[in-house]
């Protein structure tokens, strides 16, 4: 049972890969911007730490990070629907906080598998 477990978890997040980079082919084609780029993700490390943080604290400490998360996540949210509309900003600002260092690392194989294996010669 824990192995059907572990294999609709990991077909979930493969689905939701799929969809983050459906929705960044979609944003940039149709708004030539893409809320999943690299700069963007980077940037949302830093509120996904935070929330990490606040996991582990205790006391008033934790409203601190979680109001500083929040307003990073506002600021995305914000950023990304004044470049595209408001439905990719409602998927891409709470998805890009929850999963930032896994969508940095699928955006890395991304570019290298678009890349190419030509070597010019």
């Amino acid at each position: 049972m824990t192995l059907l477990w572990i294999l609709a978890a990991f077909l979930a997040f493969m689905v939701l890969l799929r969809g983050v980079n459906a929705v960044d082919d979609h944003a940039a084609v149709r708004y030539g911007y893409a809320p999943f780029a690299m700069p963007n993700l980077l940037f949302m490390l830093i509120p996904h730490g935070l929330l990490l943080f606040a996991i582990r604290s205790t006391g008033d400490q934790i409203w601190i990070l979680l109001a500083l998360a929040g307003a990073a996540l506002l600021g995305m949210l914000l950023l990304v629907r004044s470049r595209t509309n408001a439905w990719i900003a409602l998927f891409a600002a709470p998805v890009s906080l929850l999963l930032a260092p896994v969508l940095v690392l699928s955006l890395l194989f991304r570019i290298l598998a678009r890349a190419g294996g030509e070597d010019g010669g």
